[in-house]
């Protein structure tokens, strides 16, 4: 099979687009309505997920044979490590805490394909759910300054993942594209993968809208 990754991509993304709003807890926090301690909350549950991500994603670097690919994972992985050690002027990690399941789905997800995925496959999952998600981010950090007072450095980790992109957008096309081009990728595959990323995504966020954080 050959094509243009970027047409591929695009596709993927407007497949998931509907239902990108359907995500309940970020429109809250964008009110200024949710909980102070949601932040907390989050912050609880991305220690787990974030190192967890970055093991997934090293291994998938150690998977895929194409340099592109590698170099993707590798960059992920990277940024998993930088993005931790955001998280302490967020929330501390909570001793004794009991993880959510609807919140550690996404990350067991990423831990499956690592394991199953084929690499290309799940670059085209990834890179099709990170504008949803980066929008997510910044429209909290922006949320915890104007609604909720918090100063620059406890926003760190939302400004990260809230922050494009386009050196690892490019990888990920480079990456995408040489698949096509050896007939190596299964569209699919990438198209489950994407729906299923963007199912654990939501799951994650609206079970922490489900959950009641009170001061």
């Amino acid at each position: 099979m050959t094509g243009s990754a970027r047409e591929l991509i695009d596709a993927v993304q407007a497949e998931l687009a509907p239902h990108d709003d359907d995500n309940r807890l970020v429109p809250s926090v964008a009110a200024g309505e949710a909980a102070r301690g949601i932040f907390a909350a989050i912050a609880a549950e991305e220690y787990r997920i974030v190192r967890s991500d970055r093991r997934g994603f090293l291994h998938l670097a150690s998977r895929a044979r194409e340099r592109n690919a590698q170099e993707f994972f590798a960059a992920l992985a990277a940024g998993e490590g930088l993005a931790l050690g955001k998280l302490p002027a967020l929330a501390e990690e909570p001793p004794g805490f009991e993880p959510r399941a609807g919140c550690q789905a996404y990350p067991a997800f990423v831990a499956w394909l690592a394991l199953n995925g084929e690499p290309a496959d799940v670059i085209v999952a990834i890179i099709a759910n990170f504008a949803a998600f980066g929008r997510y981010c910044a429209a909290i950090a922006a949320a915890m300054r104007e609604r909720y007072g918090f100063d620059d450095e406890a926003c760190a980790f939302f400004d990260f993942f809230g922050t494009p992109s386009p050196e690892l957008e490019e990888l990920a096309v480079r990456a995408v594209q040489a698949a096509l081009d050896a007939g190596e990728l299964s569209e699919k595959d990438a198209r489950t993968h994407a729906r299923l990323f963007q199912a654990y995504e939501l799951d994650f966020w609206n079970t922490l809208a489900d959950d009641d954080h009170r001061d």
